[in-house]
């Protein structure tokens, strides 16, 4: 008959996890956590169990249910099994630490292809995109030159959101250690993007209270959020203020720009309300005075 059931850590076999050290019994069902066996088991007498571990910590066990010659396992039986226990346990930890090198070699290696796209490529583009707003204000150009401009403009739009998407998906799994370092970092490529100094400042614990999750939120917003009064709104100023108190996160951005045209809702501008949205939080933004827009994203902390 076939067992019914898989082993489910009960009896002999559940003795070894909890008491890790070699176990020799000549009758299994003699010896105290002994639970009989399940339905279709074959039967057996003696057992020898040894764990699998290595500096203290437990990998597995393994257990031999009885001798060919229906003899007791003997001393020399034990040594025995826990010299392979002993090569099983460095065999499994040496294969972790490969995986574990393996790992670390492809999140360095996701890490400077990230670098790469950030600091290479999407800044290419955007140089591209601003020469482009540049030859846009030619008042000899045709209508159809226009909306050709107009076209591949809004094609670099929607490369550097797939990039920055890109970007983030690689960058997921590293820790954030300093929010303020790569925020400033942040800072410093967009202004060297805008061709001015980005004003900015940061009010109450943002070290303490931005965790990494919302840390691979903030990033992006801010990138978003300067590089539109950058691109669309033809900023000469811009300040941006990081705030953080015990209920939330909020990220203010004001220009200088052309203003903002009420009802109107690029995809990155959609993006960032769903980010919002999504932390509990909300997206506004505002024409500010006579000139220039003022934007406000929040989370929920």
């Amino acid at each position: 008959d076939e067992i019914d059931t898989f082993p489910e850590g009960k009896g002999l076999l559940g003795h070894l996890l909890k008491f890790p050290e070699p176990l020799r019994v000549s009758v299994i069902k003699d010896h105290p956590s002994s639970v009989g066996f399940p339905k279709g088991h074959p039967s057996m007498s003696g057992f020898l169990g040894v764990p699998i571990r290595i500096r203290n910590e437990l990998y597995g066990s393994i257990y031999l249910p009885q001798k060919r010659n229906g003899k007791d396992f003997t001393e020399e039986d034990e040594k025995l099994v826990v010299v392979l226990a002993s090569a099983a346990g460095v065999a499994i930890d040496s294969y972790r630490g490969h995986i574990a090198q393996s790992q670390v070699s492809i999140l360095a290696e996701r890490e400077r292809i990230a670098r790469d796209l950030h600091d290479l490529v999407i800044q290419r583009l955007f140089a591209s995109g601003i020469s482009l707003q540049s030859v846009e204000s030619d008042p000899s150009l045709s209508t159809a030159s226009l909306e050709k401009i107009k076209s591949t403009l809004d094609n670099l739009d929607s490369t550097v959101q797939q990039i920055r998407t890109t970007i983030f998906a690689l960058q997921d799994e590293h820790p954030i250690e300093d929010i303020r370092s790569l925020i400033l970092s942040e800072i410093t490529s967009l202004s060297a993007i805008a061709g001015f100094q980005i004003s900015h400042s940061f009010q109450g614990p943002v070290d303490t209270m931005i965790g990494e999750e919302l840390a691979n939120q903030v990033i992006p917003v801010i990138r978003e959020l300067v590089t539109n009064a950058i691109r669309h709104a033809e900023a000469t100023k811009i300040d941006m203020v990081v705030l953080t108190n015990q209920t939330y996160c909020e990220i203010r951005v004001v220009d200088n720009g052309k203003g903002y045209v009420a009802g109107e809702r690029k995809s990155g501008l959609l993006n960032l309300e769903r980010r919002a949205v999504a932390r509990g939080g909300e997206f506004e933004i505002l024409k500010n005075g006579e000139v220039g827009t003022r934007t406000m994203w929040r989370a929920s902390l």
